[in-house]
């Protein structure tokens, strides 16, 4: 009877170590099968939403008080507006075709390094630039937050210096004041 005692206490820890590690190792996999829904997403908004103009499959995952940081531009606040705004990218550049170079996923971020290409044939809503017919390639790249399987902000960092002398713009520094 000791001899069972002794053996059975000696299995507790074992067993308890060998569940723990079952139950990581699912957590481990639930987490990326989470990841790999992202990526599998970021790719379907970029070819439906952009290229495609079917804004209606942001509403899948999407969160109705989703921000959109675009610097130096003023945030865009809510879903509505995000639609808007990929519309009025759309008119601005109608042959819109954006491709993602890189995709990252580290818990609930989602880092997409991508190019777009287009021709400035529209107005240009955020911008505000008349139409001037030059097809353009710039890179950018957006860092994307989910929560509660919902994206609920996006930062995204674009080349405009790039974007703004293809478009044909001169930049030029400042003059010196006075003088000096």
């Amino acid at each position: 009877m000791l001899k069972i005692k002794k053996n059975f206490s000696l299995l507790i820890p074992v067993i308890t170590l060998a569940v723990l590690v079952v139950f990581m190792a699912g957590c481990e996999n639930r987490q990326e099968a989470k990841e790999e829904e992202y990526k599998a997403y970021a790719h379907r908004e970029i070819d439906e939403a952009y290229n495609k103009g079917n804004l209606d499959v942001l509403d899948e995952h999407y969160a109705a008080d989703f921000i959109y940081h675009i610097p130096p531009q003023p945030d865009i606040e809510g879903l509505e507006a995000y639609k808007e705004f990929i519309a009025g990218n759309r008119i601005g550049y109608p042959d819109i075709q954006i491709t993602i170079d890189d995709i990252i996923t580290e818990g609930d971020k989602v880092v997409t390094r991508w190019t777009y290409q287009g021709t400035h044939t529209g107005q240009s809503p955020t911008l505000g630039i008349p139409p001037t017919g030059k097809k353009v390639i710039f890179t950018g790249c957006s860092v994307t937050h989910w929560r509660d399987g919902k994206i609920v902000e996006t930062w995204n960092y674009v080349d405009y210096l790039g974007l703004m002398q293809q478009l044909g713009f001169n930049i030029v520094p400042p003059q010196e004041q006075g003088g000096k």
